[in-house]
């Protein structure tokens, strides 16, 4: 069934549908857990504390865990999901990450944090490769995704106009994650919008107007930034037009100077923490991993003992002040430089191995014409980028919120070998 001979009505969403109605009652499950996987990591909600006095989100680790092994029972014996290098990587990642943890002065919260790191990555990427299998799906998923961001917004903007302080105190813990979800689920709208799907410009504009409220009222400067960077790539990757790529240029630097003018000026500061902990970061990091190469020193294991023979680099601040940082914070606040302190060498080197294959299969696919009714490369390409962008100041893949819907789309990224068998 090809996307473009899909109206939005009653029947046309009654082909959609039809697609995972009749599928059998192991395929129904998997896919009921799937959507309730995605909205319960979408939202928070329900959350439940599995493990008293421990910080890992393990409840939607262990909804991904539960949708992982569902989607497996349910997939197609005779079919290829998987290349043998993908499920070499992932068994190789998960002892990586197991060892890590049992190697640890803090075991425990280590091994937690390693369930949560792959059971939502790995659940997500196998959900999608077996549960959205094929281009209507996608497309199913790509209207979910939309709604998701729909939701997110409304109750965040709601959400800060008559019950909380803020935008995201409703939906999680600090502006941060809530921006990486968004930036990742706004796949929805961009590959209805690259689709030419009926309503989708409206659509597209009216989240994006959303999101960039969102951003501004949470100060986040990634926020502001990332949308540019991205529009920038669709334009080097000729899926923009130079007068759109002006168009839509002018009025977010006109947005710009508003949104600067209006951030705390401590933001500007050198010696803001923010600033100062995460440049200081990459060198501390380094020392921390150079002395555990193999299997790092554990997820959220505690780091003030490597500052004792630790010379500072970074000139706008004090040991002192560091010191208090690094005890309040634990990890690096940028996902591989956290993955190579706390995991090893190893394991950093293999997933970004893994991730820069993946992302080479994207890219040559971008610059290809697209066929008609296919997923345009560039609706999973950039979401995708602007998760990693954010990664580098954030431990995103530590919330397995975030993790599960960026593994969905690496997932869905179609690569050579699969492509033919099927």
């Amino acid at each position: 069934m090809q996307l473009t001979d899909i109206q939005v009505s009653s029947g046309g969403i009654r082909n959609l549908f039809s697609t995972l109605i009749n599928v059998g009652p192991l395929e129904k499950t998997a896919i009921a857990l799937f959507i309730a996987t995605s909205f319960q990591a979408a939202f928070l909600t329900p959350y439940v504390i599995v493990v008293h006095g421990e910080r890992a989100n393990l409840f939607t680790g262990l909804l991904c865990a539960i949708s992982l092994i569902a989607a497996l029972i349910a997939r197609d014996k005779n079919g290829k999901f998987f290349t043998n290098a993908e499920i070499a990587v992932a068994a190789i990642l998960t002892i990586l990450a197991a060892v890590s943890g049992l190697l640890s002065i803090t075991p425990q919260a280590s091994l937690f944090r390693g369930f949560v790191v792959v059971s939502s990555g790995l659940g997500g990427f196998v959900c999608a490769r077996i549960l959205l299998r094929t281009t209507d799906r996608k497309f199913l998923f790509a209207w979910f995704c939309t709604i998701l961001v729909c939701g997110i917004l409304l109750v965040s903007l709601i959400g800060r106009v008559f019950l909380a302080d803020n935008v995201f105190q409703l939906l999680d813990a600090n502006p941060h994650p809530l921006a990486n979800r968004l930036f990742i689920l706004f796949f929805g709208p961009l590959a209805l919008l690259l689709a030419g799907q009926p309503g989708s410009v409206a659509i597209f504009l009216t989240l994006l107007l959303g999101a960039y409220v969102f951003f501004y009222l949470s100060h986040l400067r990634s926020g502001y930034v990332i949308p540019i960077l991205l529009a920038t790539g669709a334009f080097v990757f000729g899926k923009m037009k130079l007068r759109h790529f002006v168009w839509l240029l002018v009025p977010l630097i006109v947005v710009g100077i508003f949104f600067v003018r209006g951030l705390d000026k401590a933001k500007f500061d050198p010696k803001d923490e923010p600033t100062y902990y995460r440049a200081e970061n990459y060198p501390f990091s380094w020392h921390i991993a150079s002395q555990h190469p193999w299997f790092g020193i554990g997820l959220r294991a505690p780091r003030d003992a490597y500052l004792e023979n630790y010379s500072l680099k970074y000139p706008y601040v004090d040991k002192e002040r560091f010191s208090d940082s690094v005890r309040r914070v634990v990890n690096s606040e940028n996902i591989f430089l956290t993955f190579m302190a706390e995991l090893g060498f190893p394991f950093v080197v293999l997933y970004c191995l893994g991730i820069g294959y993946l992302l080479l299969q994207l890219v040559k696919q971008a610059r290809l014409p697209v066929p008609a009714g296919s997923l345009n490369p560039l609706a999973l390409l950039l979401p995708i980028g602007a998760g990693l962008l954010h990664f580098l100041v954030l431990d995103g893949l530590l919330h397995p919120q975030i993790s599960w819907f960026f593994h969905v789309l690496l997932g869905m990224i179609p690569t050579e070998k699969i492509s033919r068998s099927k």
